[in-house]
């Protein structure tokens, strides 16, 4: 059977919410169906920076798994029902913040699709898409040992750096009016990426 009826993302395509430390925090993105015709989604995982330290599983209309998968296949649904996208995220005591991005589409029609955001925070933290303002600094760069990421926030933040292959190689919570120092000794020279939130800065180690 091919779906081809429209949908949308309630109560938008970005769930931003404080997540309480401790605990199993749901975080919900629903999805409308007002044509009322049959209507299964599918879902792919598209980009996480979620903490080493958390644990997160999702649920979707249809099944729940452990962890979060690279992607799914909901139940079909009529406009009485609203199929969903669930996070069950525990950040235990670890301050910090995650942007976790899905793309949900038709199944059989990859092109009808909507885009979905989960930005999560900790209390005292900034959420991951309002890190990007003033007051974070990356010095010296080029760096040759080591590196500072300087914090002026009066919230803590995340970082995280990854080589040009996307792979993690740093994370860290930076706490507020301080800085971190990063050694870089031992990494092999070349480009790295230092993400906060949606802020990527360029930091060139040279040996």
């Amino acid at each position: 059977m091919s779906f081809a009826q429209t949908f949308n993302a309630s109560p938008g395509a970005v769930l931003q919410k404080e997540i309480q430390f401790d605990q199993a925090n749901e975080c919900y993105i629903y999805f409308d169906n007002p044509s009322g015709d049959s209507l299964q989604l599918h879902w792919r995982l598209i980009e996480s920076n979620l903490p080493v330290a958390w644990d997160a599983d999702l649920c979707d209309y249809g099944m729940c798994y452990i962890g979060i998968p690279s992607n799914g296949l909901m139940n079909p649904v009529y406009d009485t029902i609203r199929p969903y996208l669930k996070l069950i995220v525990q950040p235990g005591n670890v301050a910090g913040a995650t942007w976790i991005w899905f793309r949900v589409y038709e199944e059989g029609e990859p092109d009808n699709f909507v885009d979905v955001f989960f930005s999560l925070h900790t209390p005292g933290t900034l959420s991951a898409d309002t890190q990007n303002e003033s007051g974070l600094r990356a010095h010296p760069n080029p760096a040759s040992d080591h590196f500072f990421v300087e914090n002026k926030h009066s919230v803590s933040i995340i970082s995280r750096m990854t080589n040009t292959h996307g792979q993690l190689i740093w994370q860290g919570v930076i706490q507020a009016n301080s800085q971190e120092l990063i050694g870089v000794g031992e990494w092999p020279a070349g480009l790295y990426y230092l993400q906060t939130g949606s802020l990527i800065q360029k930091i060139l180690v040279q040996h």
